[in-house]
């Protein structure tokens, strides 16, 4: 029998239960096979998904991998975020005060990471990403207000557009006119799977620029039933898309360096903030990167399957 060691991570926020929660399992060697990495996540049960952890080798610091209850996917922001906040005690990372740089291993390649470090412990997690894409794809406002329950007149009045943006997940981004009404929304989602298949189209964002906390720039929720996930309390890869939207279409002002706060996760009762950083000259996006903190909920063990498994 073999057993790993299992943490459970709140991510974007330093309250314990907030935020995302996320699990991580921490294995010592790579070549665990995929069927048993899912059957773990599905007996955990996650609301969104489970992080394992493996030893880097000379390409890369560390080695992820992530998993929804469906199958494995090619990366997660707060999966990510989850990994270096879960594995303090580990000593798979050597940490230098007070930014750490790491290459990561993952499905989607190598990624480029800066831990910000503090009497050796991570205090905050900023992942790189790609430019996130502006994408031209057919847009039905009547379908997407029915989708959500809302009136079509919602979105138009914002007078920002609908759009589609990938920043290696594509999401379609809409606009609403108030948080009450941002909070109030109730997805068909069977209409949004549907919808969201048929645009080759991962999830939803749906903002709106009232914020709860006068300090934050944009509130968002987000929803992708595609990958399993009917509501995602909180998303960094979504988080900066949206970011990037809000520059490209003046919604805020562009500088050469930007900081937008993305707060999310108030209508499940799991508030968090995602930190977007994005550098924009003359109306060109450079580079867009997302962090956030996170909190140790859970630790122990769990088994590892042994032999045949079936997935359910």
């Amino acid at each position: 029998m073999e057993w790993l060691r299992i943490r459970r991570v709140s991510t974007f926020t330093r309250i314990p239960y907030a935020g995302n929660p996320v699990w991580i399992i921490v294995g010592q060697k790579n070549k665990i096979e995929q069927k048993k990495l899912l059957k773990l996540t599905q007996e955990l049960n996650p609301i969104s998904d489970t992080t394992f952890i493996f030893p880097g080798d000379q390409n890369a610091d560390i080695y992820l991998r992530f998993f929804s209850k469906s199958e494995e996917i090619n990366f997660s922001g707060h999966g990510t975020i989850a990994a270096y906040f879960g594995i303090a005690d580990e000593n798979l990372i050597k940490l230098t005060e007070p930014i750490t740089l790491i290459r990561q291993h993952t499905k989607s390649g190598i990624k480029h990471l800066e831990l910000r470090v503090k009497n050796n412990k991570v205090e905050r997690v900023t992942v790189l990403i790609p430019v996130p894409q502006f994408l031209s794809i057919p847009i039905d406002i009547k379908s997407i207000s029915r989708i959500l329950g809302i009136s079509p007149i919602d979105i138009r009045e914002t007078n920002y557009p609908v759009a589609a943006v990938s920043s290696g997940y594509t999401d379609l981004i809409v606009p609403v006119k108030s948080l009450e009404q941002l909070m109030d929304i109730k997805p068909n989602f069977q209409l949004m799977t549907s919808y969201c298949n048929r645009l080759r189209i991962n999830g939803i964002v749906v903002f709106t620029m009232k914020t709860f906390d006068e300090n934050n720039t944009v509130h968002m929720r987000y929803f992708a039933p595609t990958v399993g996930i009917k509501e995602d309390p909180v998303s960094g890869a979504s988080s900066a898309s949206l970011g990037c939207y809000l520059l490209k279409n003046r919604i805020i002002p562009q500088q050469e360096m930007t900081r937008i706060l993305v707060e999310q996760g108030h209508s499940m009762n799991m508030p968090g903030i995602v930190y977007v950083h994005i550098n924009i000259i003359k109306d060109q996006i450079l580079k867009v990167s997302f962090g956030g903190q996170g909190v140790v909920t859970f630790e122990g063990r769990i088994l590892l399957p042994s032999g045949s498994i079936c997935t359910r």
